[in-house]
């Protein structure tokens, strides 16, 4: 057997791992470790805000990321999508900054610049050549959307436009974006992660410049934000300006909010769509653990076993073997709160998703009653590890990591323990957390079944 010891160095982050020609039948050993390095530094201000820093002097593009600790789990029944709804606002500009003025100023520098929203988190970012005065440009922009957005009724009425035209293109794109937020609608029934993240539009119909004011100067400030900051720079200069910008802005505690518990589902929810579709398609959902539960990456593993490559359990059997399905994929989503293992696709024309449903539990059943190999599970803790090295390859993506460890477990060094956690995955936790969650009692199914 043919064993290399390989280091990777990516700029500042440092990759050890072993390369093995076959694999060993035997427990893993030390030398089967995957380690990354990534020499971060977190430094919080006075007002609250955290800022995460790595220094890469090879880095050609400088990445500038803020994290808002809001999403869809924040907000409340007939108020819901106001976290998205930001999202845009957030782009509109300010008195300073119009938002003319604001593109204009980071496209002439070629800079990209974009954003997303989740139930647990909004994320701004840019990304761009670090030439002199971009950066400290960047920040001035960025800390003055923390300040001063404009949150009157004509702009209101503008976003709100906007949104409803984006879910219309949403929804039209195809049934599958319906299907998943049906599913979690149905899935939940206490819990906010109910909510779409877009929000439903007749609330955003109710909202009121007094509310997202409140809510903006709530959520949008020094205290519920984290910048996360990777290219070529002194960190010491840097922060040097990160006190000038946003050292002056008011920081408070995030508001203290009691997230109702979910509690166990005790039966089997299905639901039929009609829609103009040609097949069916199917999305089920089975509840399962929070992201920092040990029991995520037993899931992560079962979920790539599964899913991951034409040779896994599920593509090989239904895609390859029974030719039942055009396309399946499923993943487990663990956030801060309980998630979900969900699993979507769509039928081969003449089939039927309960025959996928016949066919997938058995696949289940197999392994609460058999378990699986453990070379499945080698090859599939190694596809997740090689997922999160692939995106380590630009500072965006090291930003990313960061900034979701952080988000949701509030240290970003964790992200060194879920690589060693995926490592000492066993078969027996695969099994057991197949029995523990795939209950029938505990799963939800959404069908799109062609109109009539």
């Amino acid at each position: 057997m043919d064993i290399t010891i390989k280091t990777l160095v990516l700029g500042s982050l440092i990759f050890s791992f072993t390369v093995f020609a076959s694999v060993p039948e035997k427990p893993k050993s030390e030398s089967d470790r995957v380690e990354i390095r990534i020499p971060f530094e977190k430094t919080v201000l006075s007002n609250g805000l955290s800022v995460i820093t790595v220094e890469d002097p090879s880095a050609k593009l400088l990445s500038y990321q803020t994290w808002f600790q809001v999403g869809s789990v924040d907000e409340i029944p007939g108020l819901t999508g106001v976290s998205h709804l930001f999202e845009h606002f957030l782009f509109k500009g300010t008195q300073k900054f119009p938002p003319r003025k604001f593109f204009q100023i980071l496209e002439k520098k070629g800079a990209s610049f974009n954003a997303y929203s989740t139930r647990d988190y909004l994320v701004f970012h840019e990304e761009f050549v670090p030439e002199p005065g971009l950066l400290e440009t960047v920040m001035d922009i960025e800390a003055d959307r923390m300040t001063g957005l404009n949150l009157d009724e004509a702009a209101l009425n503008n976003e709100r436009m906007i949104v409803f035209e984006e879910r219309r293109l949403k929804m039209e794109a195809g049934p599958e974006p319906k299907m998943l937020d049906v599913l979690w609608q149905l899935a939940y029934r206490r819990h906010p992660y109910q909510w779409p993240v877009m929000g439903n539009p007749v609330d955003i119909l109710n909202m009121t410049p007094a509310f997202l004011t409140d809510f903006y100067k709530s959520y949008f400030q020094p205290g519920n934000a984290t910048l996360v900051i990777v290219g070529n720079f002194k960190t010491k200069d840097l922060l040097g300006m990160v006190k000038k910008y946003y050292g002056r802005i008011p920081g408070r505690p995030k508001p203290k909010k009691t997230i109702p518990v979910e509690p166990p589902q005790g039966e089997e929810r299905r639901l039929v769509l009609r829609e103009k579709t040609p097949f069916e398609r199917f999305a089920v959902g089975y509840h399962i653990s929070k992201a920092e539960d040990d029991d995520s990456y037993a899931l992560d593993v079962l979920a790539s076993l599964l899913f991951e490559g034409s040779s896994a359990r599920a593509k090989h059997r239904l895609i390859e073997e029974l030719n039942l399905v055009n396309s399946i994929s499923g993943s487990a989503y663990t956030p801060v709160f309980p998630g979900m293992f969900i699993i979507y696709g769509s039928m081969r024309p003449g089939h039927s998703s309960a025959e996928m449903e016949s066919e997938l539990w058995r696949l289940i059943k197999d392994i609460q009653e058999k378990s699986v190999t453990p070379q499945e599970v080698k090859t599939a803790s190694k596809q997740l590890i090689l997922q999160i090295l692939d995106g380590l390859r630009t500072p965006h993506g090291v930003g990313q990591l960061l900034g979701t460890v952080h988000a949701i477990f509030k240290d970003p060094s964790r992200f060194a323990h879920e690589i060693e956690r995926y490592q000492t995955i066993t078969p027996d936790d695969v099994k057991r957390v197949a029995v523990k969650y795939f209950d029938p009692n505990n799963r939800t199914v959404v069908t799109v079944a062609p109109a009539k």
